[in-house]
């Protein structure tokens, strides 16, 4: 995720682009298999993520230890870091961060806010620098998440009622 202050890319717009392709040839090197491991001894060293570099690979090849006795979850889909459309900007995606900030009452639900968070994802700006046309997407678009049921920003309310836990009091 790439993020800058609106000022900056409004003043800045070719550079914004170049980071923006940068980012995406990132996370396209990442996704080959044949990198990962020098992917993982990089972010291992202590002034990026400072964890073991067999832990950052297990990561980035889906291969989660989900118990104390080694036992390991495998998912394709764990980390998307370059596939399936995942460094593009998408509106939902923000809605649904935004969710979980109301559901662990970080913060309340107010449609402006709401509306605040949506704006900050620019696929417009992302298929403009990648030289790609807009792509049309839907509000009503579930998003793939990890837990929980299918979410949509128009009913951010009915999501956050589905789960048993949380902070968030309608």
């Amino acid at each position: 995720m790439l993020a800058v202050r609106q000022s900056w890319s409004d003043k800045n717009p070719e550079i914004l682009a170049a980071l923006i392709r940068a980012a995406s040839r990132a996370a396209q090197f990442i996704e080959q298999p044949e990198n990962r491991i020098e992917a993982a001894r990089i972010l291992a060293k202590p002034e990026y993520i400072g964890v073991d570099a067999e832990v950052i690979g297990r990561t980035l090849d889906g291969r989660l230890k989900v118990s104390p006795d080694g036992s390991i979850r495998e998912s394709s889909r764990y980390l998307l870091v370059g596939r399936e459309g995942a460094a593009r900007p998408d509106p939902v995606q923000a809605a649904w961060l935004y969710a979980q900030m109301v559901r662990w009452g970080q913060t309340a639900m107010r449609p402006d806010a709401l509306k605040t968070a949506m704006a900050v994802f620019r696929p417009d700006l992302y298929d403009a620098a990648m030289g790609q046309p807009a792509k049309a997407v839907a509000a009503s678009d579930p998003v793939g998440a990890f837990a929980g049921p299918a979410f949509s920003p128009d009913d951010i309310a009915g999501h956050l009622a589905a789960f048993k836990i949380g902070h968030w009091k309608p």
